[in-house]
């Protein structure tokens, strides 16, 4: 089983002045399957026809964890308007205390039993921090584990890697706790990110792994695209992918 390939359109953010047709043209015709949006409620309705115009489906959209608390049912009709199956909280902080990072656990699984009601699969995205803050024998990820059983988790891999988690071992952890989605990303000797395939991580073991517990789409996030331009970095990660996928 293959995983689909998708790309999370933050990656692309430089160039949101070419507009969202555009855009996603060129995702399209680079071969990338599907996306992850951004939240951008305002632009919700023409993504989602442009997708289908592309034919291209979204896996899910990052959304900030105020916008859930604070604008429930415009996050809900974005998800909707956009097709998407999957709302991710991208970032929080509030971890670093182990009180505070069980009470950001915590606020983490009321938005995650909000969403799960609503129809929609509630998960997490990691940064460095979760992964390398420890209390005692447990990092953040543990204790967002124990203490958000409703909440899935979106192992981004390379900031997992920068973070010091053994991979695949990190993703096996998780096992059905894995969200449908991975954030396929790779970084360099300096932990900064890079096309896929041309820094440290071994992406055969990790797909093997998340394709293992269930996951269902890979997608594609770089944070800054420092040895090509946007669309061609993104193409050269298409492609290496191509080859393990």
């Amino acid at each position: 089983m293959k995983l689909a390939i998708g790309l999370q359109l933050y990656t692309l953010r430089s160039e949101i002045d070419l507009g969202y047709d555009e855009i996603l043209k060129r995702v399209a015709e680079t071969g990338y399957t599907c996306v992850e949006m951004t939240y951008d409620p305002a632009n919700g309705e023409q993504v989602g026809e442009l997708l289908k115009k592309y034919s291209l489906f979204a896996t899910g959209a990052h959304i900030g964890i105020k916008d859930i608390e604070d604008k429930f049912d415009e996050v809900i009709k974005f998800a909707k308007d956009i097709g998407a199956s999957c709302i991710v909280v991208p970032w929080i902080d509030g971890i670093d205390t182990e009180e505070k990072a069980r009470a950001t656990a915590q606020r983490l699984e009321a938005a995650a039993q909000k969403i799960t009601a609503q129809g929609f699969e509630a998960g997490f995205h990691n940064h460095t921090a979760e992964f390398a803050t420890k209390y005692g024998d447990k990092t953040v990820i543990d204790i967002f584990y124990e203490e958000a059983p409703t909440l899935k988790f979106q192992v981004d891999v390379g900031w997992a890697y920068a973070g010091g988690a053994k991979l695949p071992e990190a993703i096996d952890k998780l096992g059905d706790r894995l969200a449908s989605t991975i954030h396929i990303k790779d970084v360099d000797d300096e932990n900064t990110p890079t096309e896929i395939g041309s820094g440290n991580v071994c992406w055969p073991c990790v797909l093997e792994a998340a394709k293992k517990h269930g996951v269902k789409w890979g997608i594609v996030e770089q944070d800054a695209c420092v040895n090509f331009p946007p669309f061609e970095s993104v193409k050269v990660s298409y492609d290496f992918i191509k080859t393990i996928n």
